[in-house]
């Protein structure tokens, strides 16, 4: 006789795969860790199985768990979060974002919008009474705005708790507007609001109307079914103040991950559905004829309404999912390289990209990743360069390059982008050089308040939002009069002749001499060969200094760039020697290629560097 080969293996079950998790020699071995596994309750199942002489398995003992214990509801981590200071800043569309975003845990597993959580009572009182989810949401938006406030973050939480309780007992002690919700159904918002209007006092009105959308949301449980509630509502021709209340509630659901993938289905990869997520934004998503889908029927209701929030969370969301690592394709790099001038194509705007700064922030950076050559990724100049070739014209440049400026990546890269963006403003000639030549007007209008949106306030310093206003006033100008000719006034008259035996491009000037004022008209810049000129700017309290110049530095260069009056006044503070750059001589080497030209690198160069300076002083 011989010893028979007796195996016991013991397996777990997950989902429909059986896992080996060990083997025994003995029996009671296996039992003994199957016993464990049970008592842990980390699986579906537990089953143990004998082999003898390597003839098949026989299963000796299966048994389910009694099932995993549920992972307890957390909040979700973010940055950012609404500053609340009194009750009603608790019911706004910001505020309801941020508990949107804290709790979207919570509201995925219980098919909830903020909306129906502030104003419904069972609801509100149901998650007051989860301590710990309540406190830690609590604690994590008082960080935020204490942080923002410069305050100590214990006077957030005392704040909030008391809001939290006000907003308990405010809801409680409402009346219903069951009575308003057949209104509604039958003739739409705008009809329950004027029935709310005549009947509500003015200080219950926007409750009462926040009682009536949330029961509203309420009669569906599906994301895809409370969708289409606020769909029905748009068919019914809302009026401005329903439409904008309709927006708010739309993009409240769909800022959640699951209400979004719900909205879009199965999508092949990410940049399928991102693509799918910009046309939807702009209301141009290509579907079948007919299909009757939620997501058709949103579609249509964005390209035919005017809902800014909702656009405003679908390309967020569109700009947070590129700012990611995830591949674009399920593919390899070329697929991805493929893809991504698509994506781009998407989301441009008037005068820009939708999205604004984060969309063009995360684009740069994903094309550095994206459209690399080989291993290493493009440089922070390349991959701006990369965008600015897929863009179309140079308004959607200059907007593009005004959002990256205000972007992180742009205060690590400002001198670049300055630099970058003074190019493509001082190329702007005429209507022609800013959009295509067969632009309709409305569009060349929109495309230069779109830009003026984006500007900013001195971000990017002074100097430049002046030019980018100047450039733009001269075009809407040029605009309105249907001048074809170019938008850049014709030089100055050249000044008169030096005197005798004084070289005609330098010029000395004594202690406290003014070298020009601010609004005197110019049409020549200056270098410092020798002494110091201080630049200043009248304000209300009197003269502020800009800057302090001295050899090598390069000043007035702005009358060479847009043929505007001077804007700021510039006084020598030493005997000071000058070299003039006269204004036909620098167009001249601006014809030349100026990234050949030392004189226009070296001006390029001092503007970008004073402009840094001068963001940070003003």
């Amino acid at each position: 006789m011989f010893d028979r080969k007796i195996v016991y293996e013991v397996l777990v079950g997950r989902g429909s795969r059986w896992i080996i998790d060990s083997t025994h020699k003995a029996k009671i071995d296996a039992m003994g860790r199957a016993q464990a596994l049970l008592e842990a309750n980390q699986h579906d199942g537990v089953q143990v199985t004998r082999e003898v002489d390597d003839s098949g398995e026989e299963v000796v003992f299966q048994q389910e768990c009694a099932g995993q214990a549920e992972k307890p509801i957390t909040i979700a981590p973010i940055e950012e979060a609404a500053v609340c200071a009194t009750l009603d800043d608790l019911y706004g569309f910001d505020s309801r974002k941020t508990i949107g975003r804290v709790l979207r845990h919570y509201f995925d597993e219980n098919s909830l919008t903020p909306t129906e959580l502030l104003h419904s009572p069972g609801v509100l009182r149901q998650l007051s009474r989860t301590d710990r989810l309540y406190n830690q949401a609590i604690h994590r938006i008082s960080s935020i705005q204490a942080r923002a406030l410069d305050v100590p973050a214990m006077d957030r939480v005392d704040l909030l708790f008391k809001l939290g309780q006000q907003a308990i007992e405010r809801v409680k002690n409402a009346g219903g507007a069951s009575s308003y919700l057949p209104v509604m159904n039958e003739n739409g918002l705008t009809a329950a609001l004027k029935a709310i209007e005549e009947t509500c006092e003015q200080n219950s009105r926007s409750f009462t109307t926040g009682i009536l959308l949330a029961g509203y949301l309420e009669q569906q449980r599906d994301w895809n079914k409370k969708i289409g509630l606020v769909c029905d509502m748009l068919d019914k021709q809302p009026q401005t103040d329903a439409l904008a209340i309709l927006d708010e509630l739309c993009a409240e659901i769909i800022d959640g991950s699951a209400a979004m993938k719900e909205l879009l289905g199965v999508q092949t990869d990410l940049v399928t559905a991102l693509r799918t997520m910009a046309q939807l934004a702009a209301g141009t998503l290509k579907l079948p004829d007919g299909s009757g889908s939620i997501l058709s029927r949103l579609n249509d209701a964005m390209g035919r309404r005017h809902m800014p929030v909702t656009r405003a969370i679908l390309f967020e969301s569109v700009a947070k999912a590129v700012g990611s690592a995830q591949p674009l394709t399920r593919q390899d790099d070329k697929a991805d390289q493929i893809a991504f001038p698509a994506l781009v194509k998407d989301v441009i705007w008037h005068g820009g990209l939708s999205g604004g700064i984060a969309m063009s922030e995360a684009l740069t950076r994903r094309a550095r990743m994206v459209m690399k050559h080989g291993e290493t990724d493009l440089t922070a100049m390349e991959g701006m360069d990369c965008i600015l070739k897929m863009l179309p014209n140079r308004a959607v440049k200059i907007g593009y390059l005004l959002d990256l400026g205000h972007s992180s990546f742009g205060e690590k890269n400002q001198a670049l982008i300055l630099q970058t963006l003074f190019q493509q403003i001082e190329s702007v000639s005429s209507i022609s050089t800013f959009m295509p030549a067969r632009s309709a007007p409305d569009d060349v209008v929109n495309a230069m308040n779109d830009i003026r949106l984006r500007v900013g306030n001195d971000a990017l310093g002074q100097e430049i939002d002046a030019l980018v206003t100047r450039k733009l006033d001269a075009l809407m100008n040029a605009q309105k009069d249907g001048t074809p000719q170019p938008i850049i006034a014709p030089p100055a008259p050249k000044p008169a002749a030096p005197a005798k035996g004084k070289a005609s491009n330098q010029r000395v000037c004594q202690a406290g001499e003014g070298i020009f004022k601010e609004g005197d008209p110019g049409d020549e810049a200056f270098m410092i060969l020798s002494g110091e000129v201080e630049i200043t700017i009248d304000t209300k309290n009197g003269a502020l200094v800009l800057a302090t110049l001295g050899r090598g530095e390069i000043f007035g260069e702005m009358a060479l760039v847009d043929d505007q009056p001077r804007m700021a006044t510039a006084i020598a503070r030493a005997e000071t020697s000058l070299s003039i750059v006269p204004q036909e001589a620098f167009k001249k080497r601006l014809s030349w290629l100026a990234e050949e030209d030392r004189i226009i690198s070296r001006v390029l160069e001092m503007f970008v560097t004073r402009l840094r300076q001068q963001s940070e002083r003003v």
